[in-house]
């Protein structure tokens, strides 16, 4: 079984920012998680959420942000 490789796409100083994101990967039908999210609601100096996606999906989901 081969694992799949998760690639971080941006960083967020706000959870909103990166829900938002993640609103719009979904809509697009990729999948998508948010790391690091608890950590950046609590202090955002020290960890921005992470806005991951599959490795696979990286160009598809940089296109997708860029037409934002």
């Amino acid at each position: 079984m081969q694992q799949e490789e998760f690639v971080v796409l941006a960083e967020y100083n706000t959870l909103a920012e990166a829900e938002i994101t993640k609103s719009i990967l979904q809509s697009a039908g990729l999948w998508v998680d948010i790391r690091n999210e608890y950590m950046s609601a609590l202090n955002p100096i020290s960890g921005a959420a992470r806005v991951v996606v599959r490795g696979k999906d990286i160009q598809e989901a940089e296109q997708l942000l860029k037409q934002r």
